[in-house]
């Protein structure tokens, strides 16, 4: 049985979300360790924690594109998302 055609987005919206999930997500998660690491003092167990954590909160941000329906909104969601966390490093540098 086909799945009903009210609930399939356009090919356009699945790229974007897609691209949202991989690219977007692995840039959120790169700079929110970055982000977490300039602003601890002790930097021990850092390392650590950021292998598992990385992994988790990556697919995480995989997942949630597909639970908004408009694949812009999420990019902008993101977007948003990476420059707070860019900015984060920037200004603390």
């Amino acid at each position: 049985m086909p799945a009903n055609a009210k609930y399939l987005s356009s090919p356009g919206q699945r790229v974007l979300k897609i691209t949202a999930g991989i690219l977007g997500g692995l840039l959120i998660t790169i700079l929110f360790h970055n982000a977490i690491g300039i602003l601890l003092n002790d930097k021990s167990g850092l390392i650590a924690t950021t292998a598992y954590t990385s992994f988790i909160l990556w697919a995480i941000l995989l997942a949630i594109p597909f639970l908004i329906k408009n694949g812009w909104k999420t990019w902008g969601l993101y977007l948003l998302l990476i420059l707070l966390f860019a900015s984060i490093i920037f200004l603390n540098k």
